[in-house]
């Protein structure tokens, strides 16, 4: 057969899976704790992760905590764009710091992008007046997220053993405390976003702190809730190739339980209710096309009072979380998430 010139994803092996398994457990995990749960030398979890992570295969990175996310304005836009617009549309999206996630979607509009800001005024105004006069954007659908669960940095691979996944488990931190993000503390974020298991020293030099400070402030940040680790990874390249969005309907005294219980999916990428009709927006991964069908059976046979309104195939994503994506999902870039950039006008 001749050859077609298009590239495949490289499938990784069960080795690089079971260590961002680990890095997903515990992003900031030491070497020693890695090589104990996946069997590995801890110089050669090291080396295989600077690997992975210099092909763009995977990567570590902060993320906005519960209580930021309870904190800030989400929402989630179906874009339409103009005639052979939707790829110069989602580039131009793409830097954008408050646009954390843009995809392009098989539905009857063509991007499905994640906004977030720190305050609604300041994304009303994004919404209202700047995202329309993007080149090439006709029509803009917004949906508010009322509530956002804690997906994002739940999901992983699952291939480690309960046991070996024990090694990894989080420590508590100090208690909580009622003080609110500085400016410190947000450019200690933004110093973690291009690499999450960045050191102390490192991250000392960034914000102009003592390495012990900088280590106290994460902590303490990790503990209140304001931010989280994630690892993330081409997830085709793990054999999720697909993934879809899901609209759905349920009574509104149900969200709570039904989103806590979506948790637990192991498809389940983001999950968050809304303020509409359409009261709840389950992101999935899947293995293949063919899945969504029996992922929509076993979702209304679960929870008999769901509706699936509407769902939507993910043709590709260009962004996920701040890292810009190429067709087969690795990362090429990296946009710093920033809720703060938008400003609401005077």
């Amino acid at each position: 057969m001749q050859d077609s010139g298009v590239e495949s994803p490289r499938l990784l092996s069960e080795t690089d899976l079971e260590l961002i398994d680990a890095l997903q457990i515990n992003p900031r995990a030491s070497w020693v704790d890695v090589g104990a749960a996946t069997g590995a030398d801890p110089v050669t979890a090291a080396r295989r992760w600077q690997r992975l992570n210099g092909t763009g295969e995977a990567w570590t990175t902060v993320a906005l905590g519960r209580r930021q996310m309870h904190a800030m304005s989400m929402a989630f836009l179906e874009i339409d764009c103009e005639a052979g617009a939707a790829v110069e549309v989602a580039g131009r999206l793409a830097t954008a710091g408050h646009l954390i996630t843009v995809q392009h979607v098989a539905a009857g509009h063509d991007l499905f992008v994640i906004a977030v800001a720190a305050s609604m005024p300041a994304l009303a105004d994004y919404l209202l007046t700047d995202l329309p006069r993007v080149p090439g954007v006709a029509k803009v659908r917004t949906h508010l997220a009322t509530r956002v669960f804690e997906a994002s940095c739940r999901w992983r691979l699952r291939v480690l053993s309960p046991r070996s996944a024990s090694v990894l488990t989080r420590r508590p931190g100090p208690p909580e405390s009622t003080r609110e993000m500085d400016e410190i503390d947000r450019r200690l974020f933004k110093a973690l976003l291009a690499d999450g298991r960045a050191g102390y020293a490192e991250l000392a030099g960034a914000v102009g702190m003592s390495e012990r400070t900088v280590q106290r402030r994460l902590s303490r940040l990790v503990a209140t809730g304001d931010i989280d680790f994630r690892c993330d990874l081409a997830r085709a390249h793990a054999g999720w190739h697909s993934s879809a969005v899901l609209w759905l309907r349920m009574p509104d005294g149900l969200l709570e339980e039904t989103g806590r219980a979506l948790l637990d999916w192991p498809e389940t990428r983001t999950c968050a209710a809304l303020a509409g009709a359409r009261n709840m927006l389950l992101t999935v991964g899947l293995h293949g096309v063919s899945d969504l069908h029996p992922l929509v059976v076993r979702l209304e046979e679960r929870f008999p009072y769901v509706s699936v309104a509407d769902r939507q195939i993910v043709l590709r994503q260009s962004k996920l979380y701040g890292r810009v994506l190429d067709p087969f999902g690795r990362c090429t870039g990296v946009v710093p998430v920033d809720p703060w950039s938008l400003s609401p006008r005077i």
